[in-house]
């Protein structure tokens, strides 16, 4: 019988740099997600956020592959729709 609990995932570091081609859009992206590292206090899974000139460098450790997902997956929507958001309104201003 083969123990199941041999075969998972235990500890996920994950690494994002995201280049954008706006500094003041990159500085309000990261604004915005600072807010959501400093909120979210998930057992699972932890989120830092940095930023350096025009790039964002998120940071994900997670206990598990589901919870890497989940962070993942919420922090690139919050990514993708602050940069639509900011892109529609520098177009309209």
């Amino acid at each position: 019988m083969i123990d199941i609990q041999e075969k998972t995932i235990s500890k996920i570091d994950i690494l994002f740099e995201i280049k954008l081609s706006d500094v003041e859009i990159c500085n309000q992206i990261y604004s915005n997600l600072l807010l959501e590292t400093d909120f979210d206090s998930n057992e699972r899974s932890v989120a830092t956020i940095e930023q350096q000139d025009s790039t964002l460098i998120l940071r994900i450790n997670a206990k598990d592959s589901i919870s890497a997902r989940a962070t993942v997956n919420s922090y690139l929507k919050w990514i993708d729709l602050s940069f639509q958001l900011m892109t529609y309104i520098k177009k309209k201003s």
